[in-house]
Order: C-alpha cells, then structure tokens, then sequence
C-alpha cells in the first residue's frame, strides 16, 4: 500500500476553546458534547481527554459501539445514545449504565423487557420539529402514560424528554419548541416531572435562548465546523480544530499550464466536486484544484514557482492562507461536517496545542 503523505492536524487547544465559547453561550444550561463518529474523525480518545479536562462530564454517541467506547474510557460520565436496530445489545447498554434514547412505543417495551431487574435510564423523544424520528404528540400522552408506569414499577427512569429541531426556518423552529413545550406538560401531568429538558443542537443552541432548556446536544462547532449558508466559524467566534495538509508528489506542465499533484485524492476522502470549486492554499498562495482522481489530486499552480515536496494545506483555520471547511462545503453544496468525516483512517491524526 502506498504511503500516505497527508496529515490531519488537530488543535486541541482549538477544541477548549470551542468548548468555553459554547458553554458561555448557553448557560446555565449544560453541555452534552456529540462524540459520534470518532468525534467527527478527529480521534475519540484525544477528544474525550480535552472534554474532560474541560470538565465536560456527558457524552452523545448516536449508536451504541459509540457508547460503549466512550464508556470505557470515562467510566463516570454521563453518555447518552439514540440509534438502536433489532440486533442491539440493549440489555448490555443498560448494565453499562447508558442513557438510552427512546423514539417509538416499541423501543420503550424492548428497553424495558432488557433491563431485566435493573432500571433503564431513558430519554422519550417526541416529534415535534425533524421528523426524523419520535413520537407524534397526537400518540404522546399515551406513550408517556406508559412510560410514567413502567418508571412506578422501576424498570424505567425517565430521565430526559427530548426533541430535534429541522433547523429549516425561525418560524419552524419555534413552533416546534411550543409543540415541545406542550409534550413536556403533558408529561409531567403523567408524573415525569424530573426530566431533562433537550432540544437544541448546535446552531441552535447558539442562536436561540428560547431553544437551551437545560441541555444543549453539541457536536459540530465544538470542532470549529458551522453551520453553513455563508456563516463561518470565525462569525461565531469558533475555531476550526483540524487542518488537512499534504506535500505536492510532482509538478508538470501541460498544454501550457503549469499542474501540481498531491497524493489526497478520492480514495483518502476529497469529493470529487472540489475540482472547479474549491482551492488550497501553497505558500499562502490560493490555487484552483483542477481534477480528483482516486489516488490524486491535481492543483493549477501556474504563474507560481511550486516544488516537489512544498506544502499544501486544504482546509482549516485559514493561518496559512487556506479556506476553511465552510468555504469548500458552501463551495460544494455541502456540509462541513462531511469534510472532516470523510478524511481517512489512513491520514494519520497529529495533535498540537
């Protein structure tokens, strides 16, 4: 297998920085920092050592692996998952003490029959804004009815009701928050009146004070990545925490111009819809990419003087004169979190202050 030349450099003194910006933001509610997907491809166990030492004490993973992991590497801490299938191990994650995220009636009596003679702590989500998952308010109060009699008999602990904003619209979005509003009465006139309260993701954690409740679910900006539609994370006084960067593997001239290559291409994870779209920086100097081939990437570097083995930075916090994720995703009609999830395993993670 060829070497790979391409490094993805983490900032974790980006991430605390991060960190500090949303919890002033957001107080009194608490964090909930997103860990999902090795936290968002920048390393789960490097990540999890800033959040703690940040003093950050609960953890979402989205799936169960995810839990689990985070589990055994902060035994203490709160972790919270909401992704569940016929084949998860249910009874395992409530003997590990995990949160559990329960969006449907059925889930709610499988959690309840796996808990055995332990008490599940469970989270009851409803619908009320993503229609992603949840539980329509027209089926809530019989949901959170039963619910409030599995928690007398102890096999349940209701300990957070829920929801996921669409985030398409002001006017969306705070009618979702009174359906929700609406949904936790509901719940606590059936006795679940200790829950957690969580709404908010990260945009709208950041935007909206009627949103916060007393959790907000973290995950993107804590990495510096925002939300999109022209708004950088520099607007929002968030630092991105990695840069990728690679060293140009040979320079040519064809038809009159002058291309460089790099070994980032497809298979390392670059979107072939960078080509046309998108630039890198080389000696703080911004340069089209041209094509994204699997194995690499060419760079249109005429006019310049550019050298085998002279640095290329794709994306980060925009010190060496690179763009961020946000400008290559709105570039590509994308999202910035897809940039950073996409770069590989292979590229190896270096940690700097």
């Amino acid at each position: 297998m060829t070497p790979v030349e391409a490094i993805a450099q983490v900032s974790t003194g980006a991430i605390r920085h991060n960190v500090q910006v949303m919890r002033d933001r957001v107080a009194p509610a608490e964090l909930l920092a997103i860990v999902k997907d090795n936290a968002y491809g920048h390393g789960l166990e490097q990540v999890l050592e800033v959040l703690v030492g940040e003093g950050v004490r609960r953890f979402g993973t989205l799936d169960l692996d995810g839990a689990f992991r985070v589990r055994s590497l902060v035994p203490d801490a709160m972790v919270f998952a909401w992704v569940f299938d016929s084949h998860s191990e249910l009874g395992a994650a409530v003997r590990a003490g995990i949160d559990l995220g329960v969006t449907d009636a059925a889930t709610l009596e499988r959690v309840a029959q796996a808990a055995g003679d332990l008490t599940a702590r469970i989270h009851l989500k409803v619908d009320s804004g993503l229609h992603r998952a949840g539980v329509l308010p027209d089926r809530w109060s019989e949901f959170t009815e039963r619910a409030a009699e599995l928690q007398r008999a102890g096999r349940v602990s209701v300990d957070g009701l829920w929801t996921h904003l669409a985030e398409a619209s002001d006017e969306d979005d705070s009618r979702s928050i009174a359906e929700y509003e609406s949904a936790v009465q509901l719940a606590r006139e059936h006795g679940l009146d200790s829950a957690t309260r969580h709404v908010a993701a990260s945009a709208a954690a950041y935007a909206r004070a009627d949103a916060r409740f007393d959790l907000v679910r973290i995950g993107a900006f804590l990495y510096g990545i925002a939300p999109g539609g022209g708004v950088g994370p520099g607007q929002l006084g968030l630092r991105p925490a990695m840069t990728v960067r690679d060293r140009v593997s040979a320079v040519r001239v064809d038809a009159g111009r002058t291309l460089a290559e790099i070994g980032y291409g497809g298979v390392l994870g670059l979107l072939s819809d960078a080509a046309g779209a998108v630039s890198v920086a080389i000696g703080g100097v911004r340069h089209p990419i041209t094509a994204v081939e699997p194995l690499r990437t060419i760079i249109d570097v005429t006019g310049s003087e550019v050298s085998v083995g002279d640095q290329v930075t794709l994306f980060g916090d925009g010190s060496a004169g690179e763009a961020t994720t946000q400008e290559w995703a709105d570039a590509m009609g994308t999202i910035g979190e897809e940039l950073v999830l996409r770069v590989s395993s292979r590229v190896p993670r270096h940690y700097v202050d």
